[in-house]
């Protein structure tokens, strides 16, 4: 099946398809197979999680499951409304990009996505690409990242007995949860395809935490957690219409509301609470066209509207009138063109141009200065080649980078103008194992955030972006026919990042911070990842997901007291595993998750080490006929951990789903 499944996908870039034909469903289907083991292929280290493995993880958002991807670090300021953002290969968050369908979320003010914004039960799959994602027939954007995580939603098959599906979910859990959601995909003939999604999160996230006290922490009080709760909705409507097999036009609408308590850390003896508030209003809508009726040329384009409102509240009698009011509005016009040319049978060129327009205003209730209300207009670039033959696949692009900067008061940030070259290959040494040996570099840098350049106080508009270099050198391989075994699949990176200019915040005073380029990190690291499954007759299916990372991130900024040590929040040490077992109507799994030993400063300070911790989670799936019943218990050990410093995370809770699908 594997041989065949590769057979196929080649077949359908060296045959002119025939559009609305038998042949060319067929040529559809192949494609779809061998997009199952893109992980093992990709000459850029790439992983995926599916729809059927989704199920099996405690996930509640998609952060949960970027934490089961190797060489993600997940920052996690605790609850369930909390901020939640990823960091890949200690690169920092503003280093990974999020890919929505196809055209990449932003966030013009900070550069952090917060993934927890992102529900799971309109989600088919969710995949990390290290570098970028392997296909070059993509927008400019998708390139302009030192890696990617991608999420796709789900969408009927046009199949003429079953033309709708519809789920209606209720969560519940602890600290207060409750989670209902509906999903409706319908087929409206062979053109027109719709999807809808709706769901509401609230909690009080009044968790009990164990806090220690004691230079040797031999003394501890149970508290809890204030000023935790959360309530959220989601709305998103997407709709594509399909001109034919190969060219559609698909619109998406999302929108998101949110207020939320943000707690404040937690120290020796401080029981203060925290006062401030946060409440998010998010809409973005986008459509794209792609047409691929022709084995010659290809092209698709993409629009995007995103409008994104932060109201910040803080009560506290040091500001005047006792109460701090910031009102942030961000906004952001996007435009991509990509054009795919088959050069000859196994050479492909694509060429893309994107462009986006971002602007950000604020209203506060204390005037410290005058708002720099900047804009910024941005223009990427990119052009790629493509050789790909059974043994060979060569690929390399360069991105040129170009950004226009004003602002309404003082001084704006210099414009950019940069080159970024990447170069990857895989090789298969043999036709008769899928063993394969890849590489890849790649140059990408990130712009300073406006928050980097115009904050009160802090902001510095001559920063020059961080510049990063990451080299990767590995193997995959993969086997349908070992004994007791239905697949194994294993892949191995060996890694390389070099970032220079890093933004770094430096005292001015005990009071005053400043932002400026003296950071140099140097990261050396490891990815492991290995996927099994055993067809059992009388047991059912029994599957494992599991990988190990690697990192030794040190920074290696001259004349600094933190020269040579492991950089903030980033542990050497950490894995996962997930292992489950299926029957026809029911599902018993386990996920385990470790993180190593982290430092918030010095190492030479014990204060300032983070001790490494494992959590355990079980799950049980149960189904009858259109009903599901899932119950989880998380951290089972009741382990106290941190993944932020002094933002103490849950200990043991639980989760209870019931969906019907009609």
């Amino acid at each position: 099946m594997l041989a065949f499944a590769l057979t196929g996908s080649l077949y359908v870039y060296s045959v002119d398809i025939e559009v609305d034909s038998v042949r060319t469903r067929t040529l559809n289907t192949l494609q779809v197979e061998a997009k199952q083991q893109q992980t093992t292929r990709a000459a850029m280290p790439v992983q995926v999680y599916s729809q059927r493995e989704i199920k099996s993880l405690n996930a509640l958002t998609v952060t949960d499951i970027a934490k089961f991807f190797s060489g993600v670090s997940v920052k996690d300021y605790g609850g369930i409304g909390g901020l939640k953002t990823v960091s890949v290969r200690g690169m920092g968050s503003n280093f990974t990009g999020v890919n929505y369908d196809g055209v990449m979320m932003s966030d013009i003010q900070s550069g952090q996505i917060d993934l927890g914004r992102f529900s799971i039960e309109n989600v088919s799959e969710v995949t990390l690409s290290n570098g970028q994602p392997d296909d070059i027939f993509n927008s400019a954007r998708v390139f302009a990242s030192a890696s990617v995580l991608s999420i796709k939603t789900k969408f009927l098959a046009y199949n003429q007995t079953k033309l709708h599906e519809a789920k209606l979910t209720l969560r519940t859990g602890s600290f207060g949860m409750l989670n209902p959601s509906f999903f409706m995909a319908k087929n409206a003939g062979e053109k027109w395809a719709f999807n809808f999604s709706t769901d509401m999160l609230t909690a009080d996230g009044t968790y009990p935490f164990l806090q220690y006290y004691g230079n040797k922490f031999n003394l501890s009080e149970v508290l809890k957690r204030t000023n935790s709760d959360v309530k959220s909705a989601r709305t998103e409507v997407n709709s594509e219409y399909r001109i034919n097999s190969n060219e559609k036009l698909s619109l998406k609408f999302n929108h998101f509301i949110s207020e939320r308590g943000l707690p404040g850390v937690v120290t020796f003896y401080n029981t203060d609470v925290s006062n401030q508030r946060l409440n998010d209003q998010s809409l973005f809508g986008q459509i794209h066209y792609e047409n691929k009726t022709s084995k010659k040329l290809q092209h698709q384009y993409f629009a995007r509207y995103n409008r994104s409102y932060n109201h910040f509240s803080d009560k506290d009698a040091k500001y005047q009138g006792g109460i701090l009011n910031d009102e942030f509005l961000q906004q952001e016009f996007y435009m991509s063109s990509v054009l795919k040319i088959h050069l000859f049978q196994t050479l492909q060129l694509a060429a893309a141009t994107d462009w986006w327009y971002n602007n950000l205003d604020k209203q506060t209730n204390i005037n410290f200065r005058n708002f720099a209300y900047p804009t910024r207009h941005t223009g990427l670039a990119n052009i790629a080649l493509k050789h790909f033959s059974e043994k060979l696949m060569l690929s390399a692009n360069l991105l040129y980078t170009l950004t226009r900067e004003h602002v309404r008061v003082g001084i704006a940030a210099p414009d950019r103008n940069k080159l970024s070259p990447t170069v990857s290959a895989t090789f298969k040494p043999s036709a008769d194992t899928d063993f394969r040996i890849r590489a890849f570099y790649k140059n990408i840098y990130r712009l300073p955030t406006f928050n980097d350049l115009y904050y009160q106080e802090i902001g510095y508009t001559n920063l020059r972006p961080e510049n990063a270099h990451q080299f990767n050198v590995g193997f995959t391989f993969s086997d349908s026919n070992i004994p007791f075994l239905s697949i194994l699949e294993l892949t191995t990176d060996a890694y390389y990042n070099r970032i220079t200019d890093k933004i770094i915040a430096i005292p001015r005073d005990l009071f005053h911070w400043s932002m400026t380029n003296k950071g140099l990190v140097a990261i050396k690291g490891l990815d492991v990842n290995l996927k099994a499954s055993s067809k059992i007759s009388r047991l059912g299916e029994i599957r494992i997901l599991t990988n190990y990372s690697y990192q030794n991130a040190k920074d290696m900024t001259p004349d600094t007291e933190n020269y040579g040590e492991q950089i903030p929040l980033t542990p050497q040490h950490a894995g996962s595993t997930s292992l489950s077992l299926a029957k026809k109507w029911w599902e018993l799994g386990y996920n385990f998750q470790f993180t190593g030993v982290r430092w918030v400063g010095q190492l030479t300070d014990s204060r300032n080490k983070m001790e490494a911790y494992t959590t355990h989670s079980v799950y049980a799936n149960f189904n009858y006929k259109s009903w599901e019943l899932k119950t989880e218990l998380l951290n089972v050990f009741n382990t106290q951990y941190e993944v932020v410093k002094f933002y103490p995370m849950p200990r043991r809770n639980f989760r209870i789903t019931a969906a019907y699908n009609f």
